[in-house]
């Protein structure tokens, strides 16, 4: 009996494109609900054919929140996506204009309290710390006392010294308390703000049985790579490299999280001014490459793929979900198969 193993991911990536066609009746039927029968195989064969076609013209754009679920899938296969192309295009062209147009004139008005400090991380991301700086520094007035002031100061220009960020984290043990705000990745940085080997271990132990999610990986991984600069076991290369993947895993809705790791980055790497450091991010994220079409990501087509041999068989489909697989085989699928890939 043909057996094909896909992982949880890459079937649930591969659904998620599936469901945005139209006009494939069967294929949404029976693959989202446990397999095809044999008479069936044929209809499904041309179905396949039509789905082949559209991922080899539909562009692999990734979207959150709307896609948030696809987004994580991507993530645990390690495909790049990123909207952050779109977002310096505005960006950018609101700074040509010598304005930021949520900013200024009537539309300020729906912004009583200014710009949002997301909204000012963004615009610094891509060139605008001019236009920024009076915003991040009334931002810091109206949330005084807030980690959040402390960092639209500096990205301002101020001075902020590691002991200041280091008072603010508290002790390891605190990042364990459910009700700890601001979150765990937002302050889980400010425990590297000084080579404390000890301190910085016990917040990285503390904080991974919190989070323990394949989408604070990359974070972890950057975190860890300090703990061994500052070991000298870990090259600055790699460093550099860890920090790259965080920033290609953080989504513009999460843009403020980029602040504390840019600020370690300065610290230990490379000693810029905020602005400075946070364009450069910038221009990583402008840089990400994505597949241009679905037919680009390797683990949607392999499942497509799986697909199309099994069904050529004419035996029948069999879909089958195992703890973080997906077996596909060419058998009749079960009798009642039920529509929990739905």
């Amino acid at each position: 009996m043909e057996i094909r193993h896909l992982s949880a991911p890459a079937w649930s990536a591969f659904k998620a494109w599936l469901l945005k066609l139209n006009g494939v009746p069967i294929s949404h039927l029976r693959l989202l609900t446990g397999g095809c029968p044999a008479e069936e195989l044929p209809a499904l064969a041309k179905e396949l054919k039509r789905v082949r076609a559209d991922f080899k013209k539909r562009p692999n754009e990734v979207s959150a929140p709307a896609d948030e679920r696809l987004r994580k899938d991507y993530a645990a296969l390690g495909v790049p996506w990123s909207a952050w192309s779109e977002v310096a295009s505005e960006v950018q062209r609101d700074l040509k204009r010598k304005r930021y147009a949520r900013w200024t004139g009537a539309d300020a008005l729906e912004f009583p309290e200014g710009p949002s400090a997301q909204d000012l991380v963004t615009v610094l991301l891509f060139g605008g710390v001019e236009q920024a700086r009076a915003h991040l520094l009334r931002r810091a007035s109206l949330s005084a006392g807030s980690l959040e002031a402390l960092w639209c100061r500096w990205l301002a220009g101020e001075l902020l010294e590691p002991e200041t960020l280091r008072l603010f984290a508290g002790a390891p043990e605190q990042l364990a308390e459910p009700l700890y705000t601001p979150g765990i990745e937002e302050v889980l940085p400010l425990f590297f703000v000084e080579p404390d080997l000890a301190r910085a271990e016990r917040a990285l132990e503390v904080a991974s049985a919190q989070m323990g999610s394949a989408r604070s990986q990359p974070l972890m991984d950057f975190l860890r790579s300090l703990l061994g600069l500052w070991r000298q076991d870990t090259s600055v290369e790699e460093v550099r490299a860890r920090f790259d993947a965080y920033v290609a895993t953080v989504p513009p809705s999460d843009v403020a999280h980029l602040t504390a790791p840019a600020y370690l980055y300065g610290r230990y790497i490379e000693a810029l001014p905020p602005h400075t450091l946070l364009e450069q991010v910038g221009s990583r994220l402008e840089r990400i490459a994505v597949p241009a079409r679905v037919a680009d990501v390797p683990p949607v087509m392999d499942a497509l793929a799986a697909l199309e041999e099994l069904t050529a068989m004419g035996l029948g489909l069999r879909v089958e979900q195992r703890p973080g697989e997906v077996l596909l085989s060419a058998q009749e699928p079960e009798t009642g198969g039920g529509d929990e890939f739905l």
